[in-house]
Parts: C-alpha cells; sequence; structure tokens
C-alpha cells in the first residue's frame, strides 16, 4: 500500500496514473510472491533459447494477479496460453531475426498513436488524453521517475505486443511476395472459379439397414492402414476414463440457505442503507452508479440495461429486489437504491499541472482566474497543460466525491484547485459538458449457497465406496451408469489444461475446472491404475488410466474403432447401391424414380468454399468440364450417390493474369495460416508444462 500512497501524494501526475498505479502494486505484489518458486526446470526451450520456469512463473503470477476479480478462470488455463504466447512471441523474433525484419520505434510509436490498444484508450478517456498527449507524457524528462514508471511500464507492454503484430505483418508480406503462381496454376484458378449448373438425384447409405452390412477386423485394418497419417501424435497421449462428481448443495443445505437469504432480504429492506447487511459474513457487497440511461451493470456491459435495473430506478431510492439463482448457479442477488443525487453527466476538463511552491501555484491560479488562456502557459518547464477532448469526456460520477461537487460547483467554467500540495497542484475549469442528471448508487448483496460440510463428506464416502467396489479398471468403467455416475472416455495430452474441454467454433469451450492435477497423475501412472479422489471446491473427480499412446492413436482406441467402422460401412453401402442402380437409367428423372426421391439443382464452382455436394462429388462434376455436359454420372459419396448431370457452365471472367494471379495467392494461401505454419515448424519446441503446472 505504502506505492499506492506515494502516488497519491504526486498531486501534479494523479489524475493520469491512477489507474497504472493501482496495476503496477498489483504487478510488485505478484513479483514478490512468485519468489516461492524455486527450480532449475525449464518451462519451455524454443530452437536453442531457454524458459527459465522462475522467469515464467512470475509472468503467470502477474497473468493471474490481473485477472478480474469475478473471473472463475482456470489457473492452469491460463498457465497454458500464457507459455503458448511466450513459445510463438520467441518463434516470430527467431524468424524476423535470420529475416532481418524489423519493427522500429518510430513505426510502432506512430501505431501506438493512430490504433492505440484498449487499455491505452482508457487511460486516456479517463484523463481527458490524446494517445499523442500520453506518449509526450511518457517521454517527458522533467516528469517525476517515481510516478510516471507504472505509466510508462504499462505503455512498454502494449508498445512490445504492437511490435509483435508489425513483425507477424511484415513476415506475411514477405511470405506471399515469395510465392508466384505459374501458368498451371493460373490455368486452375479460372477452372476453380467456372460454375457449373447440375441437377442431380441422391440415395442416402442411411436407408440400408447396418445389419446387412459385415465389417470384418481385416476391413478396419485396411482402412486403419489407409488413413493412418490421421491418427499421428505429435506427443505421447493417454486414453483415460474419469468420473465427476458435482459438488452441490443438497435439499436440506437449500432449505437451510432458503432462511438466511429471507432474513438477509429483510434486513436489506428495512434498515437504513446497506446497514442491516454490512457485518453479515455470508454477504458479499458491491455497488454501482448508474444513471437511467446508462449501460453499465454490475461488471458488465450490456446493450440495454437488466429489467430489475431498470425497475429498482423507476421505484426510487430504497426500493429493493432481488434475483434468484437459476440451473447450477448458487448465487442470490439482492439489490437496493441506496441513494440519489444531481451532478453534470461529464465533462470535458482544461487542466494546468503546476510544479513548485505555493507561491508559484498561486500566481498560476491568478493568472488563470484573470481570463489568461491556458496555451499562453505552453512551453514553461514547470507547467503542463491537458486541453479537454470532445470525443473523451470524463464521468463526475466516477471521482471523489470532493472533486465531484467542485465540478459541480464550478460548471459556469471557473478554475478550481483539483489537487494542491507543497511539491504542486492541478487546476482544471470545466470547458465542455453535458446537462445535469439524476445518479443513483444501487447497492449489490450477494448470498451464495455452498454445500454442508455432511454433504460433501457424504458425497465423497459414496465415491469411495463405489472404488472400493470397483478396484480393476473394467468394473470401474463398467458400473459406473448402475451407481449413477457418469464414466467419461477422453484422449489427453501433456497439454491438456482441463479434462472434457473442447474445441469449438467459438474457440476451446471449458471443461472440468482445476483437473490439471489430475491430468498429470494420469502420465505418472501405468496402464489400468485408478487415482484417489481429487477433491475440488466444486466438484469431485477421479481418473483411470486406459492405455498409453507412443506415436499414433492405434487401431484399438474405441472413437478411432467406430470412425473407422462408420466409414467401411459407407464405403460398402456405396459398393452395394452403386451396383443396384448403375445403367439402371438414362437420366436423373430416371435416376430419381429408381432411388425413390425428387430431383434437385445446384450451381456448384471448385474455388467455392461449400457446397451443396459433397467434394469428391463436386470434383467429379469439375474434371468433366465442359464435354460433360448432358451426361449422366453415377458417383459414389461418402454418404450417399449421387446421379449428375452437368446442363451448363459459365466460364470464369477473363481477368489480367497478374490480377488471377493474385487470386491465386489470395486463395491458396491464407497468410495467417501459413505464417503459423511457417513458425511452428521452423523450430523444435519442447512444452515442460506438464512436469511443473
Amino acid at each position: 500500500m505504502a506505492a499506492l500512497e506515494k502516488i497519491r501524494k504526486r498531486a501534479v501526475i494523479l489524475t493520469i496514473v491512477i489507474g497504472a498505479g493501482l496495476l503496477a502494486f498489483i504487478l510488485e505484489e505478484a513479483v514478490r510472491a512468485s519468489g516461492a518458486f524455486t527450480t532449475d526446470t525449464l518451462a519451455a526451450k524454443v530452437g536453442d533459447e531457454k524458459i527459465e520456469m522462475q522467469e515464467f512463473q512470475n509472468l503467470s503470477q502477474m497473468r493471474q494477479q490481473a485477472q478480474d476479480p469475478d473471473s472463475k478462470t482456470d489457473p492452469a488455463v491460463i498457465q497454458q496460453q500464457l507459455l503458448q504466447e511466450i513459445i510463438q512471441e520467441k518463434l516470430l523474433t527467431q524468424e524476423c531475426d535470420e529475416a532481418n525484419i524489423i519493427a522500429s520505434g518510430d513505426e510502432v510509436s506512430e501505431l501506438m498513436i493512430k490504433n492505440p490498444p484498449q487499455s491505452i484508450q482508457q487511460i486516456c478517456q479517463q484523463n481527458g488524453m490524446t494517445p499523442k498527449d500520453l506518449l509526450d507524457f511518457i517521454k517527458n524528462p522533467n516528469a517525476d521517475p517515481q510516478s510516471v514508471q507504472p505509466v510508462r511500464a504499462m505503455y512498454e507492454q502494449e508498445a512490445q505486443k504492437m511490435a509483435n503484430q508489425l513483425l507477424q505483418a511484415k513476415l506475411g508480406m514477405l511470405l506471399m511476395g515469395c510465392l508466384q503462381a505459374n501458368d498451371i496454376d493460373i490455368a486452375l484458378t479460372k477452372e476453380e472459379s467456372t460454375v457449373y449448373d447440375v441437377t442431380y438425384a441422391k440415395v442416402d447409405y442411411a436407408t440400408i439397414d447396418d445389419s446387412k452390412v459385415k465389417v470384418t477386423d481385416a476391413d478396419l485394418q485396411q482402412a486403419y492402414d489407409k488413413y493412418k497419417a490421421l491418427f499421428k501424435l505429435e506427443d505421447e497421449s493417454r486414453r483415460v476414463h474419469y468420473i465427476k462428481v458435482d459438488v452441490d448443495p443438497s435439499a436440506k443445505d437449500k432449505a437451510a440457505a432458503g432462511v438466511k437469504i429471507n432474513k438477509i432480504f429483510a434486513d436489506l429492506q428495512n434498515k437504513a442503507g446497506i446497514s442491516g447487511v454490512r457485518s453479515n459474513s455470508d454477504v458479499v457487497l458491491d455497488s454501482l452508479t448508474t444513471t437511467q440511461a446508462d449501460k453499465q451493470m454490475f461488471g458488465t456491459k450490456v446493450e440495454n440495461k437488466d429489467e430489475l435495473i431498470n425497475n429498482l430506478i423507476a421505484a426510487g431510492v430504497n426500493s429493493c429486489d432481488k434475483k434468484d439463482p437459476t440451473g447450477r448457479d448458487r448465487n442470490t442477488f439482492m439489490y437496493k437504491v441506496t441513494s440519489a443525487y444531481q451532478s453534470i453527466d461529464s465533462v470535458g476538463l482544461d487542466m494546468v499541472l503546476v510544479q513548485g511552491p505555493k507561491a508559484r501555484q498561486d500566481s498560476v491560479l491568478a493568472l488563470l482566474e484573470g481570463g489568461m488562456a491556458i496555451d499562453s502557459l505552453a512551453g514553461n518547464p514547470n507547467i503542463q497543460i491537458q486541453k479537454s477532448n470532445a470525443q473523451q469526456l470524463a464521468r463526475p460520477f466516477m471521482f471523489p466525491d470532493s472533486v465531484r461537487n467542485k465540478i459541480n460547483a464550478n460548471a459556469s467554467g471557473n478554475f478550481f484547485a483539483w489537487q494542491v500540495n507543497k511539491e504542486g497542484a492541478i487546476f482544471a475549469k470545466v470547458a465542455q459538458s453535458k446537462p445535469a442528471v439524476t445518479f443513483y448508487n444501487i447497492a449489490r448483496a450477494k448470498f451464495t449457497d455452498y454445500p454442508s460440510e455432511a454433504t460433501k463428506t457424504q458425497l465423497q464416502n459414496d465415491l469411495q465406496k463405489y472404488l472400493n467396489k470397483n478396484k480393476d479398471i473394467k468394473a470401474f468403467e463398467k458400473n459406473g451408469k448402475a451407481a449413477h455416475y457418469d464414466v467419461v472416455e477422453e484422449v489427453i495430452t501433456p497439454a491438456t489444461t482441463q479434462l472434457g474441454a473442447q474445441q469449438s467454433q467459438f474457440g476451446m469451450m471449458p471443461g472440468v475446472p482445476h483437473s490439471r492435477e489430475a491430468v498429470k497423475w494420469a502420465f505418472s501412472s501405468k496402464p489400468g491404475t485408478i487415482s484417489q479422489i481429487f477433491i475440488d471446491d466444486n466438484a469431485l473427480l477421479v481418473v483411470a488410466v486406459d492405455e498409453v499412446y507412443k506415436d499414433y492413436i492405434p487401431l484399438t482406441d474405441p472413437t478411432v474403432k467406430q470412425q473407422l467402422t462408420e466409414l467401411v460401412k459407407n464405403e460398402k453401402k456405396g459398393e452395394m447401391l452403386m451396383k443396384q442402380y448403375n445403367g439402371k437409367a438414362k437420366d436423373v428423372a430416371g435416376y430419381a424414380a429408381l432411388m425413390k426421391c425428387n430431383v434437385d439443382s445446384a450451381s456448384i464452382s471448385m474455388g467455392a468454399p461449400q457446397q451443396m455436394l459433397e467434394g469428391r462429388v463436386a470434383g467429379r462434376v469439375a474434371g468433366l468440364g465442359a464435354n460433360g455436359k448432358g451426361k449422366v454420372q453415377l458417383v459414389a459419396g461418402r454418404n450417399a450417390i449421387y446421379a449428375v448431370q452437368i446442363n451448363g457452365t459459365t466460364p470464369a471472367r477473363e481477368l489480367p493474369k497478374q490480377q488471377v494471379a493474385m487470386q491465386y495467392r489470395q486463395q491458396n494461401f491464407p497468410v495467417q495460416q501459413m505464417l503459423n505454419a511457417v513458425l511452428q515448424g521452423s523450430r523444435k519446441v519442447k512444452n515442460n508444462l506438464i512436469k511443473f503446472s
């Protein structure tokens, strides 16, 4: 706290560094805490460059400390993300060093001014500054070193990220410049842009009952050998089964919680302000200041205010309401409008920062009160000026009451003392403002219904009884359903941070929180071993190791076996249907009658990202080209057989050769994917996260 106190006393730069000072304090404490980690193990190695574990743990602690207090992000997930970022950054810098690609300081500074990151925008908005003003402040040789350092540290961190983005862009441009399309490539690009208008009929493989298709072990082995490359492993993996038991409150726990909630809500309603709940250890309090028009909610930006909050504002001071939990949520929220006041909605402030004794401060204030324009003070080494920015108005309710009262009292534009001490002073005046509105202070009391110790003990005892009865791995996996346990199968790697996490179009979907310890155990245990119970506040977890996979996922893996079984089944069904229909009709309408389906139409192009027809069917059509017009082809796809006829073609529009070559590069070589592939393959990377996470 001493660090924050020093910053508070530095009144000359208070408005600029108040947010950054808090961050610096958090980082300082994180670095101090990280001293507890001492080992010589490497976190990772990228080429010949080592990432020391101590260095990584320091950064990991800082990242975790900087998280939103309400964030429930698993520390193991944060560690994995951070290490991947560090590895990617080192791969990038090593590759750029070899290619003599640099991001100059001037280039980065220009980008930071023209396109500042969100954190820099926030500092500027809070303090009525432009990105150029902030950069000038950081570079000012007369600024107090202790005070400016937190801001400079944050700025340099963001500038490094910007430099990496610039390096990526330059490296990507270099790669694109190395790709040249020859005449064959250009011809292929034109062919892929040709549009084929087709009619088709199809019959799905699902029309044949699975019982009519026999898939032998020899069939599966042949398919596995054919597609083995698809099951190649980068790292040793393990197939595991696990049981997760949610530790939720029992019915008895919920009834007891209901009694407490009713009393808390009554105390909030019937006693002044939050006095009735302030000392209640079961309650977590926070507050929000908002207007009727604001969209700001508790910790979240929303398009429209929650209906409950809108109703509270409409009801006025002392109104109360509550929001009961839904699903597995354990939190009950109770709200109260504790007070309301009138204040200027938002302001733009002209600021004059004076360094030096009181006599100098008084002299400057007298000049300002006498009507001197603040621009006349520019150039004085003891004075800094900040002019208001119409695009970055400040909200007075975010300031302390003493400052907000001064702003309201001098709304007409008089200069007033923002902060004054023996080292300097800040004088300000309202240069721009939006009309006064009513601000409402809303308190929120959160009650969390935790499971009782008796409930936790009972759940743990029940799971232990199951383990005692099912000591071998087959029984563990087979008997779970009868005991009302879900036994989940998964293949894990050393990089698995959570059991059950899945990749989706929205990114990695979270799995079982705090299950990294169970993953580590699995990689140190033999096949056929069942773990002890891993205990977390929210879940109990038991893991069984089935198999160790070295180079390839084997055919014995249930998922692989199932995938290949479906593939072979469909191939055999395709052969049966081709034999049944081939040559039995002269046109698509005839095949549709035999297949008992409708005739459909489609326009396809091999250069399009998606087709109405399966890829191999579209490829057969494109292979026929214009010469195939009017001919009917029977094609076996992955899920159906198709009778397809080309009715007409629309050739690609003639373009200059240079433009077609550019189109070829853009379609076939996405810069970011190429860049990632180049970086990943450019150096040997060793990730030791499994050893120390």
